[in-house]
C-alpha cells in the first residue's frame, strides 16, 4: 500500500484544468500544425484511477480523448488505456525516472516533464516511422490554468 501511495502522489501533480499547445513537426510529406486546446485530469473516487479528458485541435483535426491511468504493481509502472472520437483505443506503458515521465505505446513515445513549480508540463512526442525508428513527431506544452 506505501507504494501505491507514492505513486498517487505523483500522479497527484496532473489533476487540474490545463490548457494546451504545441506543434505537429512538419516531415517531407506533410505539413506541420498547431496544437491548441484544453485537458482536466481528475480522481475517479476512492483516489485509485486518475480520468484525463482532453478537447484538442490539431491543426483542421479535432480530437476528443478519455483515458484511465492506473498503477500496475506488480510491474511498478503505470498503465493508461484511451479511447478517442475517430474510434482509435490503446495504452501506454507510463514510468517516471527522476523528474522523466515516458510514455510508451506502439508507434508513439512521449519523454517529458513538469517545471514552473509543476504549473507546465511539457515534452516531445515520437512516432515509430516506416523504418521503425523513432523520429520527433510534435513538441507539446500543458500549461495548469489557475
Amino acid at each position: 500500500m506505501e507504494n501505491l501511495d507514492a505513486k498517487r502522489t505523483q500522479l497527484e501533480k496532473f489533476v487540474g484544468k490545463w490548457t494546451t499547445v504545441g506543434q505537429i513537426l512538419p516531415t517531407s510529406n506533410k505539413a506541420g500544425a498547431d496544437i491548441r486546446g484544453h485537458e482536466s485530469y481528475e480522481w475517479l473516487e476512492g483516489e485509485y484511477f486518475l480520468l484525463h479528458n482532453s478537447e484538442i485541435e490539431m491543426g483542421d483535426h479535432h480530437q476528443r480523448t478519455l483515458e484511465v491511468f492506473s498503477f500496475e504493481a506488480q510491474e511498478n509502472h503505470f498503465m493508461t488505456q484511451f479511447y478517442d472520437n475517430t474510434g482509435n483505443s490503446g495504452q501506454f506503458q507510463v514510468t517516471l525516472m527522476d523528474d522523466l515521465w515516458i510514455f510508451r505505446g506502439e508507434t508513439l513515445l512521449f519523454k517529458g516533464g513538469f517545471s514552473e513549480n509543476d504549473t507546465v508540463f511539457a515534452g516531445v512526442w515520437e512516432q515509430l516511422n516506416q523504418e521503425k525508428v523513432w523520429a520527433p513527431y510534435m513538441h507539446i506544452k500543458l500549461v495548469k490554468e489557475v
